[in-house]
């Protein structure tokens, strides 16, 4: 017997297919493009590394992300349109069929209609991906089942997402709009307020919130597929699940409540509008604050306009959506605006003045297990290589305890300087005996403090975690030591024995350096450049460059034990003359260009004395805007070479002749 009671109408679906069957040809043709032609492609190039696709989310990943997050959209925006005109919801809830079965009918066209594809799709590449010997043993079925498990699960997520969104607005145009934003509204938001704490609360640091955003938003996931070793892990796919699940029935629930005659409304339902109203507005408050701090110093002045300009536009463009007519300056409009400006400020000032007293908080010796001192993007990376950044030495956790009480005490010194050029971010991290990590960021004027961070930065805790360091510990394949200047020289180690003694050579005089050798502007004498390979890794590594600073004594003297110095470095016996000339910078200056600078001199002085050009060639930089003295060497072979050296490098004859 026939239930009288079922919850979807062949009939629906038939109409659907019959209006919207083209949407599974499209959704067919476009992945038919992104995967089995782009294998196809990849096959009959010449210079293809196969390894690097290691499963199909890698396959034309950008064109994947295209389709999966517009496709998707359009079938949730098409078949629930007729909701959003006032004729057609009229005509199709005339009818005697329930609201369920409506909704879940047009739900199971939309699943045939996007899935279907993804099966097909499915087959296709596995047949044509067997026709390729190059990825057999890569792009196996087992991972064409895990991408076409993932594919599903997502273009279901898009699909009945948008259409929730769609049960909460009258427009399709806002329907679609809303869609994007319910994706990337949550990573915006943390991202806005987040951004906002760092100016508000001094040492506020966002590094692990930054470490985490991109899983907010499934889009950004997707992008930043690349740079993962796992592409979604099995928390990601429940949590895509349940949200699936979970704007199944919010969508139902809301279909189920709508009025009609909320048709061509932006928002459906009374209750969302305020919070539609004040989420507009606090998402353009916290952007206009962000963009008055960005866009100048930290100037409290400008970033208080930012967040009342950016609240009351937010405010003033929510309302004229809201009531569809730009004449909505009355005063009882504004009322709701005034209660919200009070509640901000309640907030700022709690936080503006620390009532929480994060500031000054401060973990004792014996709380404290392993600390951290440094950039925040190496504590990055080295993380997510696996690399362990945390020191448990209890002298270097007593000085960066120092150093940290030093700047909680100097905070009102520090937040008052805005040179950039003397400023450095750098986080402090500790890991405390109960298993919490506190951590905090500064942006210090190291030259104001050179006292207190010495003893920290000159600790081989901070320099074994350098990039230039820990890529000295990897297997090593070659070294290539490029001159700093215009010559074509350069060397090249590939005996292991003398890549061994050489590396060894460089840890001795990273580590040896002081202070002034890790912040100083002296332009290096060149560059060495590493290739290396990790244990289970197919190709070459590049490494980070790491400078051959004119401090690295045993670098140097390790070249030149082996012959190599003269065709890694200029040398004096490159150099025919310098000559030298005084500017005085302008206060205006937009870029810095020595080669201008120096032609702009007036008076210029030439030495040619060996012991004069090699000490010039040791003071020299090319980038300072420190120095007023700017010098062109000229090459034996012609070339020229322009930079500048500071005053105490000058001879007084020539000082005197410049003036």
């Amino acid at each position: 017997m026939k239930s009288k009671k079922s919850f979807f109408k062949n009939g629906i679906i038939k109409q659907d297919f019959r209006q919207h069957g083209w949407i599974s040809i499209v959704y067919f043709i476009c992945l038919m493009f992104a995967i089995p032609l782009e294998l196809m492609q990849l096959a009959t190039r010449d210079y293809v590394v196969f390894e690097d696709y290691k499963n199909y989310l890698y396959v034309n990943t950008e064109l994947q992300i295209l389709f999966l997050f517009t496709i998707p959209v359009a079938a949730g925006l098409l078949l629930f349109r007729y909701l959003q005109n006032e004729a057609s919801v009229d005509m199709i809830h005339s009818l005697p069929i329930r609201r369920v079965t409506l909704y879940v009918s047009h739900i199971i066209s939309g699943l045939i209609l996007l899935l279907l594809p993804i099966v097909l799709m499915s087959c296709v590449t596995f047949f044509v991906t067997q026709s390729i010997e190059e990825f057999h043993s890569i792009l196996t079925p087992s991972e064409l089942l895990s991408w076409t498990g993932i594919i599903t699960l997502l273009t279901c997520m898009v699909f009945f997402a948008t259409v929730a969104v769609g049960m909460m607005t009258g427009m399709s145009s806002a329907q679609a709009i809303l869609t994007y934003i319910f994706f990337f509204l949550p990573i915006g938001m943390v991202a806005m307020v987040s951004y906002n704490l760092s100016f508000l609360l001094f040492g506020f640091s966002s590094i692990f919130i930054d470490e985490k955003l991109t899983y907010l938003s499934p889009f950004l996931r997707f992008v930043d597929i690349w740079n993962t070793k796992d592409p979604f892990s099995t928390l990601e796919i429940f949590i895509y699940i349940i949200i699936v699940i979970c704007s199944f029935f919010i969508g139902l629930g809301l279909y189920k409540a709508r009025q009609l005659e909320s048709a061509t409304d932006v928002i459906a339902f009374p209750f969302l509008k305020p919070v539609f109203k004040y989420g507009v507005t606090f998402c353009s408050m916290t952007l206009g604050g962000s963009y008055f701090s960005v866009t100048g110093t930290l100037n409290w002045g400008w970033i208080i306009f930012g967040y009342i300009s950016g609240a009351l536009i937010g405010y003033v463009v929510a309302e004229m959506i809201l009531q569809k007519t730009w004449r909505i300056f009355h005063f009882r409009v504004f009322t709701g605006f005034i209660g919200y400006s009070i509640i901000f400020i309640i907030i700022l000032f709690s936080i503006k003045t620390d009532l929480i007293d994060f500031e000054k908080k401060l973990p004792r010796m014996d709380q404290i297990s392993e600390v951290y001192f440094g950039d925040k993007y190496q504590m990055q990376e080295l993380l997510s290589d696996d690399i362990e950044v945390y020191s448990d030495s209890k002298l270097y956790i007593q000085d960066i305890r120092n150093l940290h009480e030093y700047i909680i005490g100097q905070q009102d010194l520090i937040e008052a300087q805005t040179d950039e050029k003397y400023r450095q971010d750098m986080v402090i991290a500790y890991r405390l005996n109960d298993g919490r990590t506190f951590i905090r960021e500064y942006r210090l004027p190291v030259e104001l403090m050179k006292e207190k961070l010495t003893p920290v930065m000159e600790a081989d805790s901070y320099k074994k975690i350098l990039p230039e360091y820990t890529q000295l510990q990897e297997n090593i394949l070659s070294i290539k030591i490029v001159p700093n200047g215009p010559v074509a020289t350069q060397v090249m180690l590939t005996d292991q024995k003398e890549i061994e003694e050489f590396s060894n050579a460089i840890e001795k005089d990273l580590l040896s350096q002081t202070l002034d050798d890790l912040v100083q502007s002296t332009s290096p004498w060149g560059y060495i450049e590493i290739s290396s390979k990790a244990t289970f890794e197919e190709h070459l590594y590049e490494g980070y460059p790491i400078e051959w600073k004119k401090s690295f004594d045993e670098t140097t003297k390790w070249l030149d034990e082996h012959g190599y110095l003269d065709d890694a470095r200029i040398n004096i016996e490159d150099l025919l003359k310098a000559e030298i000339t005084k500017v005085n910078l302008p206060k205006d200056l937009e870029y810095y260009n020595p080669d201008e600078l120096f032609n702009s001199g007036e008076q210029f002085s030439t030495i040619t004395d060996k012991k004069l050009l090699l000490n010039a060639l040791e003071q020299f930089t090319e980038y300072s805007e420190d120095h007023t003295y700017f010098i062109k060497f000229t090459l034996k072979d012609g070339n020229e070479w322009y930079g500048s050296i500071p005053a105490e490098a000058i001879p007084t004859d020539i000082k005197n002749k410049l003036k």
